[in-house]
């Protein structure tokens, strides 16, 4: 007997209840980067739960239907953005000069961080579970 243990379908308990909580958990996600500069959280942590959305996504509806080449493209741009709005805005004094645009210029880049980390997680999951070729069976 092998200690392999095939997967069956998600109970339904299982599926009903990460339905219902997908959008709140997106939500949530979203207001912890929104709101990273006036309160704990931000960037990372916003990111870190919408990965999470993502993961329980998967975890519950095994469908490879995400390429995670595409998503692994979005993370590089958003990070490439990360860096070259430091480089445009801060070192040419632009937020020094105007610091009335400041608090845009953080939750952009909460927002930017957030998206950037969220899919960085994901790929990472994502890129362990369709390479070892868990689908409905975990090995």
């Amino acid at each position: 007997m092998s200690n392999v243990r095939e997967l069956s379908e998600p109970s339904t308990i299982t599926r009903v209840v990460v339905s219902i909580l997908y959008p709140f958990m997106l939500m949530l996600g979203f207001y912890i980067i929104i709101n990273g500069h006036y309160t704990p959280g931000g960037g990372f942590q916003g990111g870190a739960t919408l990965a999470s959305v993502f993961i329980a996504r998967y975890v519950v509806f095994p469908v490879e239907d995400i390429r995670d080449e595409t998503v692994h493209g979005w993370e590089r741009l958003f990070l490439a953005l990360i860096v070259l709005g430091p480089i445009l805005l801060l070192f040419t004094g632009f937020v020094n000069d105007h610091p009335e645009y400041q608090i845009a210029y953080l939750t952009l880049m909460d927002i930017l961080i957030g998206l950037q980390v969220g899919l960085g997680l994901s790929v990472v999951v994502f890129r362990f579970a369709f390479f070892r070729g868990v689908g409905k069976s975990w090995r």
